[in-house]
């Protein structure tokens, strides 16, 4: 028995020359590579964030790195949270990151935030007048005395206050809230001694080095 493929021979018995066959076409080799794509996502905003060399400049230690802010219905983005309540520009932001830092006097929680129909500018403004109910719940936790402190003038606009818990926890804490172009951010510095100077004085000197950041195409 024969296997394979029969061949069928033109011809006769006196070894007729064979009739040659054309050879069949190959088809066109097929990409493996995809077509462009030509959806663009817009770049998150982590670059707005110093980088882990740019935190050790100024003495601290990147303790989480930069990730996304996912803002949904049960995760609103709230630079501050003054007295619990929503503020009209909480609704308006449309992306957001977060990170913290460490050094030897305590913890800086860095929230960042671009913002649709509000400036910078005027997030801060309105932090500034939404904190005069005198609470700010952050982490979870309340705090009261809202006390301002003269802010260095690093951004287009910029706030300081510090206070302190209504529980008797030993933590205090002292905001920074910056504003650039359509862009705001908070400083959270949390630490465990009582006086506001050392909050201060780390904020002061971290802020033109997360104002430069915050201004980064």
């Amino acid at each position: 028995m024969v296997s394979g493929l029969a061949v069928i021979v033109a011809g006769c018995s006196s070894g007729a020359a064979q009739t040659p066959v054309s050879a069949v076409p190959k088809p066109p080799p097929v990409s493996s590579s995809a077509p462009p794509s030509s959806v663009v996502h817009p770049p998150t905003l982590e670059r707005l964030l110093p980088t882990e060399d740019e935190l050790a400049k100024v003495g601290q230690d990147e303790w989480r790195e930069p990730l996304e802010y996912v803002i949904g219905p049960r995760t609103p983005l709230q630079l501050v949270n003054a007295c619990g309540a929503a503020q009209p520009w909480d609704a308006k932001a449309k992306q957001g990151a977060q990170a913290y830092s460490s050094g030897g006097d305590g913890q800086i929680a860095q929230l960042v935030a671009e913002y649709d129909g509000y400036s910078g500018a005027q997030i801060v403004d309105g932090v500034k007048k939404a904190l005069a109910c005198g609470h700010v719940t952050v982490q979870d936790l309340d705090f009261k005395s809202v006390s301002e402190f003269p802010a260095p003038k690093v951004a287009d606009a910029q706030y300081g206050f510090c206070a302190a818990p209504t529980e008797r926890i030993g933590v205090r804490i002292c905001v920074l809230v910056l504003g650039t172009g359509d862009r705001a951010e908070s400083l959270v510095f949390k630490n465990t001694d009582w006086v506001d100077r050392a909050g201060q004085s780390v904020l002061k000197k971290v802020a033109p080095v997360f104002a430069e950041a915050l201004a980064r195409p």
